[in-house]
């Protein structure tokens, strides 16, 4: 082959590679952001504070975006979750109605993905329904210790929701919620000692409810854990893994994670 025919096939090569490059990238750029419901609401916490801080800050994390509900009158509709990739219960309501629990239930049940904050694990306490609300959980917890620091430990270095998690993190204060039970099929990935006591808890951990991917910690009770870098990626990592968007070291699939402009 003469170096002029040397030169041609470079070029041709040269041209397919840039336009398999164009092709990539404008396929990474039409990526939608996941579109995610966000219910919060309820006593005992300041979720006027805590749901716009999360709802504007994990975007910065992920390509997503949140729509936040106050209250439980979105669950009336039995496909309240139908326009949406996942939803996130960050709420601390005693009671519901039966039929809304039901519906939310139902919607895990049927596949949508689910994150639950802190106190929706504690959540609807007085409702009949409440022994399936803790099955959708994967755990059972009823009380927790006083408000204090405490530190966090992995239970799984290999998990892609906790893998770039600090090994030696700790809460400047939490509410750490007692561990009364958690299902055998739940994957606990970190656990917490109480100062109190002495006893360990699991305070993140994901499972399957139905067709549907949970993941779940107990932490977040306030600014003082919320705003950690380090929990809004656990949540955001969480919540990209219930929607099959986490890779395994990870980091976000393409086009999920947040664009740099």
């Amino acid at each position: 082959m003469n170096s002029f025919m040397s030169f041609r096939l470079g070029l041709r090569c040269f041209v397919l590679v840039g336009l398999l490059c164009c092709v990539f990238a404008a396929s990474a750029a039409e990526v939608k952001p996941l579109k995610v419901l966000f219910v919060t609401g309820g006593g005992y916490h300041d979720y006027k504070k805590l749901a716009p801080f999360l709802t504007t800050n994990l975007p910065q994390i992920i390509n997503a975006s949140f729509e936040v509900k106050f209250g439980l009158d979105a669950l009336r509709d039995p496909k309240f979750g139908d326009a949406y990739d996942a939803v996130v219960y960050d709420v601390c309501d005693d009671e519901a109605p039966d039929e809304v629990l039901e519906n939310a239930l139902q919607t895990t049940r049927k596949g949508k993905p689910t994150v639950m904050v802190h106190c929706a694990v504690h959540a609807f306490r007085r409702s009949p329904k409440i022994k399936e609300w803790e099955t959708c959980c994967g755990m059972r917890s009823k009380v927790h210790d006083p408000f204090q620091p405490f530190a966090v430990t992995k239970l799984d270095e290999s998990s892609p929701i906790t893998r770039l998690f600090p090994g030696d993190w700790k809460t400047p204060g939490d509410e750490l919620y007692q561990t009364i039970s958690i299902d055998p099929k739940s994957h606990q990935l970190l656990k917490a000692k109480s100062p109190k006591d002495g006893r360990e808890h699991t305070v993140c951990w994901t499972y399957e409810y139905g067709q549907g991917h949970v993941f779940a910690t107990t932490l977040g009770h306030d600014m003082k854990t919320v705003a950690s870098p380090d929990y809004l990626r656990l949540l955001a990592n969480g919540l990209l893994w219930t929607c099959g968007k986490l890779d395994d070291s990870g980091q976000p699939k393409a086009g999920y994670a947040a664009s740099k402009n």
